[in-house]
């Protein structure tokens, strides 16, 4: 029996640009990869049609990723600009380099025999996936567009975002899977698994699920620290005028910066909503320090306020009627039994400044929850009570639709105060789910 082993077959010139084509469009280096294959094209100029119609969408495909990564297309108004300045939309472009790949596999199809009929069928077959690939990119797009629409609403159902997303990732499960396409299929796994956790755990934040969202948030995290070590690896060359140069690592695309916001601002009000049961892991002013790394900070921005105005409790209450798996601050085993609450117990104050929810204030302020439900619920209206027999103040807001923030003083205050509506505009604003969607558009506040 004959042990020895055949030599390996060298790899085709073509197979060899796809490959490292793909390699950088899998680590976002659009320029490199553009450049590589105009360059490729321009060496080959007595290739075959297929190969320099592939070669040709593969440069324009570089260029519609990096339109695509700096999120420039969103809230582009139709007929807004002039002929000579139009951008063409994401879609227009992507939907353009579709029907250049659909020609390439026609053309693939329909060869007989030739002096490369497999190297004709891959082409084919590769350019069959990538029109998948263009497709779920079109769907993921309009899906931006659309948060970013929704980020002048008061509120939003996040849940509808969620299956969205998810229905778009299992129609195109698999569609792209071929071996040279793998960096692409990487890149856009961790895209919309990234932007998948972090909508699921801001839902979850919003139902005050702690462990649910806390593992959304930490999953989320992680592949984010994975996709920024492909920047950080990534080292640009930059010439000075005088001689001499330095390298850089190279500077993340917008989606990127703006996932990592969206994480860091989820973890801000995850800190805030879940205060009392992550304080309770370590001593008081190591939360203190770690609350003061978070942006914004709301526990320190709160606890000012109280101080500066002489304030007696500024409390968070989350409204759990109706939500059956309420069951305290932290996490509680998933088969544990208790029953729901009753009463004023349905109305806790998940957050409590500066101690534990002034008792004898509680009747009043359910009260005003209910008097003033209709006020509450527009989200966007600062509510304003004085009981003279108690001789106390209540300001109320509600940032969302389970929860609502009040401010308790033991004295007479004007409903014209600025001080304190701001502050509880401020705060209830910066709470809404629809805020971090603002900031998908370059340039954009939020």
């Amino acid at each position: 029996m004959n042990n020895d082993l055949a030599p390996l077959s060298p790899v085709p010139l073509e197979q060899a640009v796809l490959e490292t084509c793909f390699q950088q469009l899998g680590i976002f280096s659009y320029d490199r990869a553009k450049d590589y294959v105009e360059k490729e094209k321009e060496n080959n100029k007595s290739a075959g049609a297929s190969w320099s119609s592939l070669l040709a969408a593969l440069a324009h495909l570089a260029a519609a990723e990096k339109a695509y990564h700096s999120m420039t297309f969103l809230g582009q108004k139709l007929g807004g600009q002039s002929f000579f300045s139009r951008k063409d939309s994401i879609r227009t472009i992507y939907t353009s380099l579709h029907n250049e790949l659909k020609k390439v596999v026609m053309t693939g199809r329909n060869a007989t025999g030739g002096t490369a009929p497999h190297l004709e069928e891959l082409l084919s077959h590769l350019s069959e996936q990538l029109c998948f690939f263009i497709q779920a990119r079109i769907e993921i797009a309009d899906f931006y567009e659309k948060m970013y629409s929704l980020s002048s609403q008061k509120s939003i159902n996040l849940e509808e975002l969620v299956d969205c997303l998810e229905s778009i990732l299992q129609k195109y499960s698999s569609r792209f899977h071929h071996p040279i396409l793998s960096p692409l299929e990487s890149s856009f796994q961790l895209e919309v698994d990234v932007l998948k956790q972090l909508l699921k755990a801001q839902a979850e934040i919003s139902e005050w699920k702690f462990l649910p969202s806390l593992l959304n948030l930490h999953n989320a995290h992680t592949k984010l620290q994975t996709w920024g070590q492909i920047f950080e690896k990534q080292r640009e060359t930059r010439k000075h005028l005088f001689g001499g140069q330095t390298q850089k690592a190279v500077q993340p695309p917008h989606l990127f910066l703006w996932l990592m916001k969206l994480k860091n601002t989820l973890l801000a009000k995850f800190s805030f909503y879940f205060h009392d049961a992550l304080s309770r892991q370590t001593a008081l002013s190591e939360m203190k320090t770690l609350t003061t790394k978070t942006n914004p900070d709301y526990f320190g921005k709160t606890s000012s306020f109280l101080r500066k105005y002489d304030v007696t409790n500024v409390s968070l209450i989350f409204d759990n009627r109706g939500s059956e798996s309420f069951q305290g601050h932290g996490y509680h085993h998933p088969h544990s039994y208790r029953e729901a609450p009753k009463g004023v117990d349905q109305f806790p104050a998940v957050v409590s400044l500066p101690g534990d929810r002034p008792v004898i204030h509680w009747p009043n302020v359910i009260m005003i929850m209910s008097d003033r439900a209709a006020d509450l619920n527009t989200l966007d209206k600062v509510v304003h009570f004085y009981d003279d027999k108690v001789q106390s103040t209540y300001f109320l807001t509600r940032p969302e639709p389970h929860f609502t923030i009040v401010v308790i003083f033991e004295s007479k205050k004007s409903e014209k105060d600025a001080h304190f509506v701001s502050f509880l505009n401020e705060l209830s604003s910066s709470l809404k789910n629809s805020k971090p969607f603002a900031s998908l558009k370059p340039g954009s506040k939020g």
